[in-house]
């Protein structure tokens, strides 16, 4: 049986089986995003994360801090939760919007609720 490429009318590409398994996968809110290219971030309410080296860590649109060690810090995103492990972790500053995390930065998980 020969393979055959689904008819796509609303993206109007011609799309390779990569492309058709990513769409399955992304949200909804995503594939909104990438239709009107719009940062996925808004659109989906993520948290982002900027790691400058193994030291720095930057993180906006968070939505608070469960717990705060020396070794880790668990973070609550929209959906899941973030736990940042090392030695010698400090939170710099903290506000609404961002907050930097300093220290020895061994690894980042995330948790799904």
């Amino acid at each position: 049986m020969k393979y055959r490429k689904p008819i796509l009318h609303f993206l109007g590409a011609d799309m390779n089986r990569r492309d058709i398994f990513k769409q399955d996968v992304m949200s909804a809110g995503e594939r909104f995003a990438d239709a009107f290219s719009l940062p996925k971030d808004m659109v989906v309410n993520a948290t982002l994360f900027h790691m400058v080296g193994a030291s720095e860590l930057f993180i906006e649109n968070f939505k608070g801090i469960i717990s705060y060690t020396c070794h880790s810090i668990l973070i609550k995103g929209s959906n899941v939760k973030y736990c940042v492990c090392g030695d010698c972790l400090t939170i710099e500053y903290y506000s609404n919007e961002d907050m930097k995390i300093s220290g020895q930065i061994m690894e980042v998980k995330v948790i799904r609720n």
